[in-house]
């Protein structure tokens, strides 16, 4: 990564981006997504549509910690510093470390700059899924507004559609209702999901609690009607957020952050529970050492 100049040299960072205007940039994406995306995992598509959502206000140009992105999509931060690699190596994304000129530790590295990389810079980048002169064609789409870029939410939960990507995957954007939903996955969660998203989307919800779960290995029983009571309460709240618009990041990231704190507090009770075993049979040994000896 070459480091630029300071991390509050705006100027600096505009002159980083390839983009005059949003439309250049919604292009860029679409193409990228059009590129990459079957070769890319969920994780990694939503990285990608993460930092473009946030590189608005500087076309292209976008300013996020590791931390942040890790939250909002619901993974750890080192998933993150892979995915960042391999969006490089596929040329979609360059990084930038910018040098502190501010503040008690100055000429130490600031935070990380993205930009989102123009791909009609290198054609060659896109032969092995289109042909260059067709891609408009075939990825044409309403005007946008000035101020706003495309809108993206991690793991396909944006309520709007994206373009069909090639020709194979028509018959799979047919939607599936709720009853389409496998029967592992709690009727109370269905129910609870089902106005809001198609089975597909409500599988890929359930599957977030799912790695929450898995990521504290409590001893708890996943599909307890109390745990998915609670699970439920927690994609309530995440709705919530977002139909008032308090929710900043994508609602899959916010789901799995509330599912894992539901976790992490009965992890926390089997800890309690296991000490105080511990205590009460420290105490019976103690006091049948005390009976013996007397």
């Amino acid at each position: 990564m070459h480091p630029i100049p300071s991390n509050a040299d705006l100027c600096s960072y505009k002159s980083l981006s390839p983009f005059t205007n949003l439309d250049e940039l919604n292009l860029a994406i679409r193409k990228h997504l059009y590129a990459h995306s079957h070769e890319l995992t969920e994780n990694a598509v939503a990285v990608f549509k993460l930092i473009a959502r946030h590189a608005v206000k500087t076309v292209g140009v976008a300013f996020l910690k590791y931390e942040v992105m890790a939250a909002q999509v619901g993974v750890s931060s080192s998933t993150v510093k892979r995915i960042i690699r391999v969006l490089k190596e596929r040329k979609m994304i360059d990084v930038y470390r910018t040098v502190r000129q501010r503040g008690k530790v100055r000429g130490g590295y600031g935070h990380n700059v993205f930009v989102i990389v123009d791909p009609s810079a290198d054609p060659s980048e896109m032969n092995h899924r289109s042909n260059p002169e067709n891609t408009d064609a075939s990825n044409v789409q309403p005007t946008q507004k000035e101020n706003e870029a495309l809108s993206f939410e991690a793991s396909s939960l944006s309520e709007k559609k994206e373009p069909i990507r090639n020709t194979r995957k028509a018959g799979a954007n047919e939607k599936l209702d709720a009853s389409f939903v496998p029967t592992h996955v709690p009727h109370l969660f269905v129910t609870a999901a089902k106005p809001f998203y198609d089975a597909e989307d409500i599988y890929k919800l359930w599957s977030r609690a799912v790695c929450a779960y898995k990521y504290i290995h409590t001893d708890a029983d996943l599909t307890e009607e109390a745990i998915v009571h609670a699970i439920v309460q927690a994609f309530k709240g995440a709705m919530f957020m977002k139909k008032t618009g308090r929710l900043r990041g994508s609602l899959a990231g916010y789901f799995y952050g509330a599912c894992k704190r539901i976790f992490e507090r009965i992890y926390q009770e089997e800890l309690d529970e296991l000490w105080q075993q511990r205590m009460h049979n420290i105490r019976e040994e103690d006091l049948s050492a005390w009976l013996t000896a007397k």
